[in-house]
């Protein structure tokens, strides 16, 4: 027995004498390393203080060169030749203790004795030094011109007790600025790459109304569970959390409450981004289940920057079931209504169907579209395959917007038509639609935000060249393709002058009544910036263009060409190259709608219009409007720098330009690839109809009865 309790204490003495000698061999190298940073303080002083000396000076005399002061020099290396007010010379000299040799040293000694385990310790280091060689040149120069305009002995006082202020108070903050940037810890993130958490957050955090951090995947392992940094649902914290403390009995509760709404909206990606869609579905059903009031600001958070359909039908779903919930807040009113607006939307791929209030539907009954059909219904290919995306259109009312959500729709592309009339027709062929204001209207922007954010589509297709300028000022996050100078094309005077500053062909053009007599006639007088053949008058007795000036709003007038109109559909991608050239005769025209037209080749015409592009320097869908004259000689009249009404002959003819430009919106870093089509391709129009309910019916001519029946006379 007492040689086992000998050997008890034997034992103790050795482990006590071992952390003995740990801790003395520890403290004996934080000497040394204490030692050797003073030493090299010292040494690093002897060797550089000259050449800091006249690095200081000659900084701050390019300063005081820079400020345009007279009379002072630092001719002399050192040290420098002032003149007071007087005239009287004194001669400052910077002294070793004047520079900042001994503050940069003390902090490059800090750095690599106490942090240089740190990865952002040579940051920290270089961002101090040049701190504090910016504040100690703001010394020297202070003091000089304290001496050149006050007095020579003001100079010595200002350098000597103001500077010293100064020195220690800059020296304390490159110190702070050293430490911060270094103690710094640049790995934030909360998960790893495999989705597991990595903040050690106090578990108090998932209490209701304090933020919710969901529970790990089922199939993680217990090892993962155990990864250094990573936190369980079940752990239980092992002392007081001042977090916690701090939330529920320090901080009044409305700011406690407004606190946590903002953590929680910025964290909840953090604790649920990282699952699938069917997981993070699963999430949100359980949270909605604790009670709407209980994680406002998590379901909130997912209502506005969620993406995935199935997460959205999840919550909406969820919210509508506890329609029994006293309203408790503000937050959930909006929860509620945001709800509501998102069961209430058009499901994907849904057109319509007979009787439906809104829906488009033909004699028979069902969906019209001329050559095919809408939606996702049968092309002569066989069945559409669904993309999976919705695609924005503007201008859904107009030609080219129909003939652009028509070739969407038979890409697979599920389409939202915008429009600022409500009875445009493409408001009526697409899945999804909604009517905005005019561009050029109070309120568009924000209509327009509001409706990206309410549907999420994955692009914007604008096919309303005025709408450009309102779009890129309304600044949306949906991916949209812009071309950088429409202006150029939209305005006939700016159109003109570029283009014959190229040399590009282009019909004479004056915008003055008295330089309009100089060019060759018969004449053409329309607006400079009109569009569609809108008040466009045909002049050919110079005594009539006075009239036509003063009827025509912004009048231009330009020399009317013979021989054929032609228009050309063109691409261009963002680099400049046009991947796409479709002409086309423009036999026949209806308010300067193409309605019959067939494809041609010309390498005249398709070089023709690859200059006047480069030209205006445009990148995008336009169509090019000119003549070919009896010799074959090209002039180009207009650029529209969008897609024209006319596109469905392009389509017809083989060049998808319009899936090429949705291509080039959602990948905007990939080449656009060339394009032919089919020469010789006819297209003729027809009338088409749809039929649609109408909401009410308010406005009735005198002497006509409404009535659901009239009975017919025998």
């Amino acid at each position: 027995m007492s040689s086992r309790i000998s050997r008890r204490l034997d034992d103790l003495l050795l482990s006590r004498n071992s952390r003995t000698n740990a801790t003395s061999r520890r403290r004996g190298l934080v000497m040394a390393e204490m030692l050797a940073a003073v030493l090299g303080c010292v040494v690093g002083y002897l060797l550089l203080v000259e050449r800091a000396r006249y690095f200081e000076v000659s900084l701050a005399s390019h300063i005081i060169d820079l400020l345009h002061v007279d009379r002072i020099s630092g001719v002399l290396g050192d040290s420098f030749v002032v003149f007071g007010p007087g005239m009287e010379p004194v001669i400052a000299t910077v002294t070793g203790s004047c520079t900042i040799l001994s503050s940069v040293l003390a902090l490059a000694a800090l750095a690599l004795v106490a942090l240089r385990q740190r990865p952002q310790a040579l940051l920290g280091f270089v961002v101090a030094a040049v701190f504090v060689l910016a504040a100690n040149q703001v010394r020297l120069v202070l003091s000089l011109l304290a001496g050149r305009y006050l007095a020579v002995d003001a100079l010595i006082f200002f350098h000597d007790w103001i500077g010293a202020v100064i020195n220690f108070a800059y020296t304390l903050f490159g110190l702070l600025i050293m430490i911060g940037l270094t103690m710094y810890d640049a790995q934030r993130a909360e998960q790893d790459r495999s989705g597991r958490h990595t903040a050690d957050r106090p578990a108090a955090w998932a209490k209701p109304g304090l933020g919710h951090r969901a529970p790990l995947s089922p199939d993680t392992t217990a090892s993962d569970a155990t990864t250094p940094g990573t936190t369980t649902p079940d752990a239980k914290p092992s002392q007081i959390q001042v977090t916690s403390f701090m939330y529920r009995r320090v901080l009044p509760k409305a700011l406690a409450r407004r606190l946590a709404k903002r953590r929680e909206q910025r964290r909840v990606d953090y604790r649920v981004g990282h699952e699938n869609a069917a997981r993070r579905a699963a999430i949100v059903r359980e949270l909605a289940g604790k009670g709407l009031s209980v994680h406002t600001a998590t379901l909130l958070a997912v209502a506005s920057y969620e993406t995935d359909p199935q997460v959205l039908d999840a919550l909406a779903e969820a919210v509508a079931e506890r329609q029994w919930e006293p309203l408790g807040s503000a937050e959930v009113t909006a929860l509620r209504l945001w709800a509501r607006a998102w069961l209430m939307r058009a499901p994907a791929g849904d057109t319509g169907s007979a009787g439906d209030a809104g829906s488009p539907v033909g004699a028979a009954g069902s969906p019209v579209g001329a050559a095919g059909s809408v939606g996702t219904a049968a092309s002569p290919m066989g069945a559409v395959t669904p993309t999976g995306r919705l695609i924005a259109v503007t201008g859904a009312g107009g030609p080219a917007g129909v003939a652009v959500i028509r070739a969407l729709q038979a890409a697979g592309e599920q389409v939202l038509a915008l429009d600022a009339n409500p009875d445009g027709a493409g408001l009526r062929l697409a899945a999804r639609s909604a009517v905005l204001p005019r561009a050029d209207r109070p309120g568009y922007a924000e209509a327009l935000r509001a409706i990206l954010a309410e549907h999420r589509p994955d692009a914007l297709v604008c096919t309303v060249a005025e709408e450009y300028g309102a779009l890129r000022a309304a600044g949306t996050a949906t991916p949209v393709w812009l071309p950088e100078h429409p202006e150029i094309c939209l305005d006939k005077i700016t159109f003109a002058t570029t283009l014959h500053a190229a040399g590009v062909p282009h019909p004479a053009t004056a915008w003055t009544l008295e330089t309009a007599y100089r060019i060759p006639g018969p004449w053409v007088v329309k607006p400079a910036h009109g569009r569609g053949s809108r008040d466009v008058v045909l002049v050919d007795d110079p005594a009539d263009l006075a009239h036509a000036f003063a009827t025509v709003p912004e009048p231009i007038a330009q020399t009317r060409l013979g021989g054929r109109e032609f228009t050309a559909d063109a691409l261009v991608d963002r680099d400049g190259t046009m991947v796409a050239c479709v002409p086309r005769w423009r036999e026949e025209t209806r308010g300067g709608i193409s309605v019959q037209g067939t494809t041609f080749a010309s390498l005249a015409v398709t070089e023709v219009v690859a200059a006047t592009l480069r030209a205006v320097r445009h990148t995008g869908p336009a169509n090019v409007q000119g003549f070919v004259d009896e010799h074959g000689e090209v002039t180009v009249v207009e650029v529209n720098p969008r897609f024209s009404g006319g596109l469905p002959l392009t389509l017809a003819a083989g060049a998808n330009v319009v899936n090429a430009y949705v291509k080039g919106i959602l990948n905007p870093g990939e080449a656009l690839p060339a394009m032919g089509f089919r020469a010789g391709l006819r297209m003729t129009r027809h009338f088409d109809e749809i039929f649609y309910e109408v909401p009410d019916i308010s406005e009735i001519p005198a002497g006509v009865t409404a009535a659901p029946e009239l009975e017919l006379a025998r």
